[in-house]
């Protein structure tokens, strides 16, 4: 029973969190990749392991240093005009 309850749970770990829903960018609107990560890095403070788009997101997966000073895993999606974060999941 134990060894199925640590299966359950390095299941859910592993799962893909949902995406987000992010309005229809035309490209002209779009900020450059470039543009986006320097805000990424600069603005959020965000470190970036993986860049990609999602639907009409652009999405990181990286790390934040949370308020105890420690690292930890995110999955961020920012709206493709703007770089707003539009959703951000912590691990």
């Amino acid at each position: 029973m134990r060894g199925m309850f640590i299966g359950v749970l390095l299941l859910g770990s592993t799962l893909a969190w949902a995406g987000a829903d992010c309005p229809d960018i035309s490209p002209d609107e779009r900020m450059t990749v470039l543009d986006l990560q320097k805000k990424i890095v600069n603005d959020y403070g965000f470190a970036i392991k993986t860049f990609k788009v999602d639907d009409n997101c652009y999405e990181i997966y990286g790390w934040e240093t949370n308020d105890s000073g420690e690292q930890q895993r995110v999955e961020v999606y920012f709206e493709m005009a703007t770089g707003e974060i539009v959703k951000k999941e912590v691990d």
